[in-house]
């Protein structure tokens, strides 16, 4: 390989002529170099000359045309004789020209860096290196370039052979063996053969072969690494492959996907990854001029995300830039996908590459592959197990095989590894699922598997076993809603509301209340149209009740008290009838909820009353707890605090028995409470550290921890401490999802700013908890707002600068503290709109020109630095 420097006297002409063998552009050469045009041009008109690194690329350029001049003086003298002075092997005598040269890039190579690292590393210490991967990968890239590279570094292997040997062109009567000897430049010898030939050519200097594509002959490479290894010193190979060989020695390294930027990524992280930066570089190919700036960077890194960063398919996608905007690409992935290029002469659509892969399989291999494909999310070797309809080592073998063939990826976990799909290659299994017509059966049996899952969730006993399902179920969250959703286009209304029954604790512990809300009303909306012409059975009506008083739980927490009562009120007309029981039980109590957030204490008491009389007759002990809990903060909201004192106290007894750390939490919260009201608050600190230990992890009763808490510290005059507090439990509880906690804790922080002194930062929070009350339609929230409020009244009273109305002034001061337009909506609980037109207003009425000058306003009337002293 030619790899000095280039004559500058005939540097020119020679890439002229290089161009010309080639067909390129001066600015085709320029992104074949990874050099602007302006550098090829500066070269061709003798104004510069390459650098060594760049001398070595076009030297392989000029190797890969045949481009024919004479030796120059500068090649390796040793290279030359020993060309000149080696023996012929036996059997086979050297061709005139050696193709051994590894094969040159048509485009760049983008990102991989930690790879190659990686694989550097690897080759100084392995013999033998197989690079498994689905097709499309980019197996023969990196491994080209990680040979590249290394060969570049390590002085040791400069002398030796680099040799290419490309598999997948291989047909009878041609071998494995006789390709290596073609490369290696052999010629047939009567009575040696070809491995002979090739043996005796490896031997006396380092070596370095390159197989690509072993999986179409992985018997004969398997054979001929392990004669090549055995009998060659010094000798390494790197393979590619979709499939393992199996030998010893072997180190299989599965080539992973370009990385992808995550969902909550930034712009600068979304342009920095290699999935991005490959999308990027081949769209510029496509459409010159071309740069990341031209695109909406999330729907890029969203598109990546879709396809799993998968190499090829980033680059075929790429081909649709500009005659498609990034959002239609997004749109059509999957059909655009299909579309092969003019020229292509085949084997470039996604389709087919799996599709060569895919038939690689043996029949059994095939059926698990399309089996699996319903699954949305990563799985356990459990759940392939039952989806796929195996027994337990029939799914260990088939999952082991579709690991080794690179379609499924691992993921490492310290009691159990899961396994998924690029969506890419999903999708493809997907669509041979449903060629073969086993789609119906197979969501079935995936829908039935995690119907049992949601089933397990909702028994469990709490603790650590509560812990371990809760994690379990969010794992699992795509394939409950594929599990719902199949069961919607099913008309299975029966298992969708079972599941939803089952699922409703989780959607509340998770904060998904909006998504909860949405299925059970989707199924109980299905009901009355399936139930039309005939009586409802009594299995039928408990499992409309239960899913009517599990949508209230849902609507209660959303601050949707009027549908809450509507959804209970059915479910009690259904219970009722038929006699005591934990469902009429809690029924009630949801009912009682909703009216107790409404003000509405008596109809409250008159429900939790219910239903602790029907927990009483039944005998269940948890159960009973949490009645005499809900009565006890009757008692609170009533004033009578020794009774309610008395009541938490006792219940406290019977779940420290019970052992759930939860219910001992909220216990613990509501003594803490009666104690605080009764100016104990000092004994109120040992619950409320109790219960911080018990439910650390649980936003929404973390929250209410921080709150009490708070309210502590108040009672103490600690301000400041209390402040940082009140922060806190805003922050958990907005996590939480609970907008009446969200608000309770706003209440404590506006008072707190007051006595800080901050009167505008106090009054900010207290209108955002006052708008907050009002959308929700609390009563008692409100007054509680609007008695704080009148606290700080005289110290916020006297007109605002330019005449701006108070929430024209939150605007102002949030955009002089550098808040983007989503960012204030978010604070002040406004729509996205509402924000531009109350900045267009202020605009208007102080005669601004935009953000800049509205900061400069802001800061000279003193809203800046009342925004500042908000950072405690």
């Amino acid at each position: 390989m030619n790899s000095g420097p280039l004559d500058a006297d005939s540097l020119a002409a020679r890439l002229r002529l290089l161009r010309t063998q080639l067909g390129l552009s001066q600015e085709q050469l320029a992104r074949r170099l990874s050099v602007s045009f302006a550098t090829v041009n500066r070269w061709e008109s003798g104004r510069s000359r390459p650098s060594a690194r760049t001398s070595l690329a076009i030297a392989e350029l000029e190797a890969a045309v045949g481009s024919q001049r004479p030796p120059r003086d500068d090649e390796p003298a040793r290279r030359r004789e020993s060309r000149q002075g080696q023996e012929p092997a036996p059997g086979r005598e050297p061709t005139a020209e050696r193709t051994d040269r590894l094969p040159v890039a048509r485009s760049s190579f983008i990102g991989r860096e930690r790879e190659l690292a990686e694989l550097s590393g690897l080759l100084a210490r392995s013999r033998l290196i197989t690079l498994i991967g689905p097709g499309g990968a980019g197996k023969t890239r990196l491994a080209v370039e990680a040979v590249r590279r290394w060969t570049a570094a390590d002085e040791a292997v400069q002398g030796g052979d680099v040799v290419f040997v490309p598999l997948e062109a291989i047909r009878p009567p041609q071998s494995a063996v006789s390709a290596l000897a073609a490369r290696l430049g052999l010629r047939d010898r009567p009575g040696v053969t070809a491995l002979e030939s090739a043996l005796a050519a490896l031997q006396g200097r380092p070596a370095l072969l390159l197989l690509d594509g072993a999986e179409h002959h992985r018997g004969q490479v398997a054979q001929l690494a392990g004669e090549l290894l055995a009998s060659v010193s010094g000798l390494r190979m790197i393979v590619t492959s979709r499939v393992v060989l199996g030998i010893a020695g072997e180190v299989c390294w599965a080539v992973p996907p370009l990385e992808c930027p995550s969902v909550t990524s930034g712009a600068p992280e979304i342009a920095a990854s290699d999935a991005v930066r490959l999308f990027i570089a081949r769209a510029s190919d496509r459409l010159p001029g071309f740069s990341a700036a031209d695109v909406p960077p999330h729907a890029v890194g969203e598109l990546c995300r879709r396809l799993g960063g998968l190499p090829l398919a980033i680059e075929l996608i790429a081909g649709w830039v500009g005659t498609l905007s990034i959002r239609e690409i997004l749109l059509q992935r999957t059909a655009l996908l299909e579309y092969e290029p003019p020229g292509a002469h085949g084997g470039r659509k996604l389709a087919d590459v799996l599709r060569a892969s895919y038939d690689l399989l043996g029949p059994g291999q095939q059926r698990a592959l399309r089996l699996l494909s319903v699954f949305a999310a990563p799985f356990s070797l459990a759940d392939a197990q039952e989806v796929a309809d195996l027994g337990e080592q029939d799914a260990a073998v088939a999952v082991r095989g579709l690991v080794d063939a690179s379609w499924l990826a691992v993921t490492r976990g310290a009691e159990q590894n899961r396994f998924s799909m690029v969506e890419a290659i999903r999708e493809f299994a997907a669509a041979r699922l449903y060629e073969v017509g086993e789609a119906q059966q197979a969501r079935q049996r995936h829908a039935r598997h995690f119907a049992s899952l949601a089933a397990q969730g909702a028994g469990s006993s709490g603790g650590l076993d509560a812990r371990r399902w809760t994690a379990r179920l969010e794992a699992a969250v795509d394939d409950l809603d594929a599990t719902l959703q199949w069961a919607a286009e099913a008309g299975e209304i029966g298992l969708g509301l079972e599941v939803c029954v089952w699922l409703t604790r989780w959607w509340l512990f998770s904060g998904r209340l909006s998504v909860g809300r949405a299925w059970i009303n989707r199924f109980l909306g299905m009901t009355e149209p399936a139930l039309e012409g005939g009586a409802r059975t009594a299995a039928e009506g408990v499992r409309i009740g239960r899913a009517l008083y599990s949508a209230a739980m849902l609507a209660v927490e959303t601050d949707d008290y009027g549908e809450a009562i509507r959804l209970a009120t059915q479910a009690l007309s259904i219970f009722e009838p038929l006699g005591p029981s934990e469902d009429l039980a809690v029924a009630a109590t949801v009912l009682g909820s909703a009216h107790r957030y409404l003000g509405e204490l008596a109809e409250a008491r008159r429900r939790f009353q219910a239903a602790l009389d029907v927990r009483a007759a039944v005998g269940d002990r948890a159960k009973l707890a949490m009645a005499v809990n809900n009565m006890a903060l009757i008692e609170i909201d009533d004033g009578n605090l020794d009774r309610a004192r008395e009541l938490l106290e006792q219940n406290l007894i019977i779940k420290r028995q019970l052992g759930e750390p939860r219910s001992i939490a909220i216990g613990l919260l509501n003594l803490a409470d009666v104690l605080v009201r009764d100016g104990r608050w000092r004994a109120a600190q040992a619950p409320l550290a109790e219960a911080a230990e018990l439910v650390a992890g649980q936003p929404q009763l973390m929250g209410l921890v921080l709150c009490s808490q708070g309210n502590v510290e108040v009672k103490q005059r600690n301000w400041k401490q209390a402040a940082v507090l009140y922060e806190s439990a805003v922050a958990a509880s907005r996590v939480g999802g609970h907008t009446h906690d969200v608000i309770e804790a706003m209440i404590g922080l506006g008072r707190a700013f007051h006595e800080l002194g901050q009167a505008y930062e106090a009054a900010r929070h207290l209108r955002a908890a006052e708008a907050m009350a009002h959308e929700i339609a609390n009563p008692k929230l409100l007054a509680e707002v609007t008695a704080a409020l009148a606290e700080i009244a005289d110290q916020t009273a006297g007109p605002l600068p330019g005449n701006l109305t108070a929430r024209q002034a939150e605007v102002l001061q949030l955009l002089a503290d550098g808040l983007s337009n989503k960012e204030m909506a978010a604070r002040l609980h406004l729509s996205r709109g509402t924000v531009e037109r109350h900045l267009s207003t202020i605009y208007r009425k102080l005669g601004l020109g935009g953000r800049v000058d509205a900061a400069r306003y802001a800061v000279e009337h003193g809203l800046a630095q009342r925004s500042g002293r908000a950072m405690l």
